[in-house]
């Protein structure tokens, strides 16, 4: 592009994430776009200048989704000495990996890589994949950091790297106030959930007296429990039952009465169970209806 005017209409519909040389900030953006990015994403290229006389790379990425624009993560990434870029690079490869995929390296130069960092890759960058052809024999493996003389597929960065997050979109709308708090002290939050669910049970069924798995119990197993599914077999519908007793059981019943020790990890796994259980409740009908 030297000696020439960029137009705008020469500019690619690509968006852009991260931070050139900032390795935390470009995993970071990876992350969020393959958690929250609407659309799968299904290849990705590696956009590798790697100086030969050193074996030391710049990279960065360039993302395909199904049906959207291109994104291009900029080169927060590195290979070829001990740092953060590299360990970096080798756990956005693990990630891409991790979620199924596709890869593909091409050696760019620096310009190309200068290009991507300052958003502004063109309609002529993005053509030049059409024939440029990829590293061949595969190699993108090597940035993977080795453990043990063997190379390791980190299964816990799913847990450093994405947000510990609840996915909003699941969550019943009675209990939403609690989802959007809920980092901030879950403990608190997972007991009113559990007495809330117990309230509702209480208010459609009159079973004032009751709580717990005895209210649940009365709630929907029997011939004629006031709360029922019935567009369900006999046997799904107690399964069903079974759920509401065989949670707070696991978990309401520790929990109210020693200290919780839980890790967020699991107060979120614990808190979408309890969402199932306002789901169910909300399917079951009364028999006066």
């Amino acid at each position: 592009m030297r000696n020439q005017t960029l137009k705008i209409t020469d500019l690619a519909g690509i968006e852009y994430y991260g931070s050139a040389g900032i390795t935390a900030r470009c995993l970071t953006a990876l992350t969020m776009v393959i958690q929250a990015g609407g659309e799968i994403i299904t290849r990705a290229f590696l956009l590798s200048n790697v100086d030969r006389s050193s074996n030391c790379g710049t990279h960065c990425l360039l993302l395909w989704p199904e049906s959207s624009d291109p994104i291009v993560i900029k080169s927060g990434f590195a290979s070829g000495y001990p740092g953060e870029g590299p360990r970096g690079l080798s756990s956005a490869l693990q990630l891409l990996i991790r979620h199924n995929i596709e890869i593909k390296e091409y050696a760019v130069d620096a310009n190309f890589i200068q290009r991507a960092d300052s958003s502004c890759l063109t309609l002529a960058d993005l053509a030049m994949f059409k024939t440029l052809q990829p590293i061949r024999p595969a190699c993108y493996y090597d940035y993977i950091l080795l453990r043990e003389k063997q190379r390791f597929y980190n299964d816990n960065l799913v847990k450093v790297l994405f947000v510990k997050n609840i996915p909003f979109s699941l969550i019943e709308n009675r209990i939403m106030d609690l989802a959007i708090d809920f980092s901030n002290n879950p403990d608190a939050n997972l007991m009113t959930c559990y007495r809330r669910l117990e309230d509702i049970i209480r208010r459609r069924t009159g079973l004032e007296g009751e709580s717990g798995s005895k209210l649940f119990s009365q709630a929907f197993l029997g011939n004629n429990a006031p709360l029922y599914w019935p567009e369900l077999p006999e046997a799904e519908a107690r399964g069903r039952a079974g759920l509401f007793t065989s949670i707070y059981m696991a978990y309401r019943n520790s929990r109210a009465h020693k200290e919780n020790v839980t890790t967020l990890d699991n107060a979120i796994r614990e808190f979408l169970l309890i969402n199932q259980l306002f789901i169910l409740e909300n399917e079951a009908k009364s028999q006066e209806n």
